[in-house]
């Protein structure tokens, strides 16, 4: 009885979770995925960015523009991350009532 009652209530579950797979959109996933990426590489823009300078400018002014740059692109890559994430699971917060 136990076996018949868990099987039942697995076969609900997954009948549920089909429907809800099929409500997804793939440009919401892709914007998350992308705001996901800025993110994690956000850090390697101020290394990146003082390297490129000093190679192209003046040894002194080049490095100092390149920190300058670096850490603008830092926080501008983890703001627009952020909001890129919140703006493509923003439809879904709706059901999570349901993930309850």
């Amino acid at each position: 009885m136990r076996f018949k009652i868990l099987a039942i209530l697995l076969i609900l579950l997954f009948i549920f979770q089909m429907q809800l797979f099929a409500i997804i959109n793939p440009n919401d996933t892709a914007r998350f995925a992308s705001g996901f990426q800025r993110i994690l590489m956000s850090a390697f823009q101020l290394p990146f960015q003082v390297a490129a300078r000093t190679l192209q400018g003046p040894p002194g002014i080049g490095t100092v523009s390149g920190v300058m740059y670096g850490a603008i692109r830092t926080v501008t890559d983890v703001v627009g991350g952020v909001f890129d994430m919140g703006a493509a699971a923003a439809p879904y917060a709706k059901y999570a009532l349901f993930a309850l």
